[in-house]
């Protein structure tokens, strides 16, 4: 009986594995510190490494010299927000001579502290003696196209204590108004500070952009994300 040859007792059919030749574009970088750091993808989106960072101390308190919220990067404006909530509403208290008068006909009016008790939200910018509002700065979008509370500021004092008609009361408007929703999401966000330190926050924020660009980067190299797989065909090994 014939031995068969080494030819003979291969399978003559062999099914090859393809392994991904691509490399990520999400590929990680070291930092000086040795610790892996993702970059930008070729997608354009947003990763730890192109974060901005802000010093949040040189933040304008001035709601007539504040940046719009919505010019800063949108990585930032949590921060930046949070922030300001710590720091407060703008509410200078001068003496009644010290803001300035101005002429409406033959009447000469002027801004009031008092205003500050009836209205939480209110501020007052030395600079431009114009009021804000608070909550609506720091929850308005670019979209916007009513600026009198947030980047212009509003003096028209004669029309403040003007009844049902008072400027200030219509700005709060109905119950599905922009103030009324800038108020809710300021109160949702500072119930979420006095609970957590900013760097706390920004410390679990980074957490999460951590695990989403792992997960990312496994999905690229077809890698499990729970145990390993280290067939001897694999070219890329050691990967998880």
């Amino acid at each position: 009986m014939a031995t068969p040859t080494p030819s003979d007792a291969t399978p003559t059919h062999i099914h090859s594995v393809v392994t991904p030749t691509h490399t990520p574009s999400a590929t990680p970088t070291a930092t000086s510190s040795g610790t892996a750091t993702p970059s930008a993808t070729s997608s354009g989106t947003a990763t730890l490494s192109d974060t901005s960072e802000f010093d949040l101390a040189s933040l304008k308190r001035d709601p007539g010299l504040r940046r719009p919220i919505w010019k800063y990067p949108p990585n930032a404006r949590d921060d930046i927000r949070h922030e300001y909530i710590r720091l407060g509403a703008c509410q200078p208290q001068l003496r009644r001579d010290k803001y300035p008068a101005t002429e409406f006909g033959t009447q000469r009016r002027r801004f009031q502290a008092s205003w500050f008790n009836t209205f939480k939200w209110l501020e007052y910018s030395v600079s431009k003696d114009a009021a804000f509002c608070f909550p609506c700065y720091l929850f308005e979008s670019d979209a916007s196209s009513q600026h009198a509370f947030t980047i212009d500021g509003f003096k028209s004092w004669k029309r403040v204590n003007d009844n049902e008609r008072c400027t200030f009361l219509v700005h709060i408007g109905t119950s599905n108004s922009p103030h009324k929703k800038a108020i809710k999401s300021y109160e949702g966000l500072k119930n979420v500070t006095r609970h957590q330190s900013l760097a706390e926050v920004k410390k679990n924020r980074l957490r999460l952009r951590a695990t989403i660009e792992g997960v990312r980067y496994l999905s690229l190299q077809a890698c499990a994300l729970q145990g390993h797989m280290n067939h001897p065909f694999l070219v890329n090994h050691g990967h998880y």
